[in-house]
C-alpha cells in the first residue's frame, strides 16, 4: 500500500517533519498535488529503523502503548505537571544553600549533615 507522508504521520503519531527525514533516502512514486506517495512496508522500516515490518509493527505498539499510560495518568490527574516539579526542586536546593551558607567557616557537623539529608528525604512530601 502507498501513502502519503501526512497519511503515515497520522497513522503512526509522529509528526510530518520527522517522517520526511527519515523517509528522505527512500525511491518515492508521485501522487496527487505533488505529494510523495511511499510502500508502507519500507516507511515502516525507515521510520522506526528495523529491517522488518514486524518489528516496526511491534516498536508502533510499544510506543502507542506509552503514550495510552500516559494519557491514563492525566485523566487520573497523576501526573505532576513539569512546572510543579521544577518549582519543588527549586525549593529544596534553595534551602540546602541557605543551610550551607549559615554554617560557613563552620565545621561540617553529622547535625547538619543529618538536615541536609532530611530536606532530600521530604521533597516527595512536597
Amino acid at each position: 500500500m502507498k501513502l502519503p507522508i501526512l497519511k503515515i504521520a497520522e497513522l503512526t503519531g509522529i509528526h510530518r517533519d520527522t517522517i520526511s527525514k527519515r523517509l528522505a533516502d527512500l525511491p518515492f512514486d508521485a501522487g496527487k498535488k505533488g505529494a510523495k506517495l511511499y510502500t508502507s512496508e519500507d516507511a515502516l522500516a525507515a521510520i522506526y529503523k528495523t529491517d522488518s515490518l514486524e518489528a516496526a509493527r511491534a516498536e508502533q505498539a510499544r510506543t502507542a502503548a506509552q503514550l495510552n499510560a500516559i494519557r491514563a495518568d492525566v485523566l487520573r490527574k497523576t501526573r505532576i505537571p513539569i512546572a510543579i516539579v521544577l518549582q519543588v526542586h527549586d525549593e529544596i536546593f534553595q534551602a540546602i544553600a541557605a543551610t550551607l551558607k549559615a554554617a560557613e567557616g563552620k565545621l561540617l557537623s553529622r547535625e547538619l549533615i543529618n538536615d541536609l539529608f532530611e530536606k532530600f528525604r521530604s521533597a516527595p512530601k512536597w
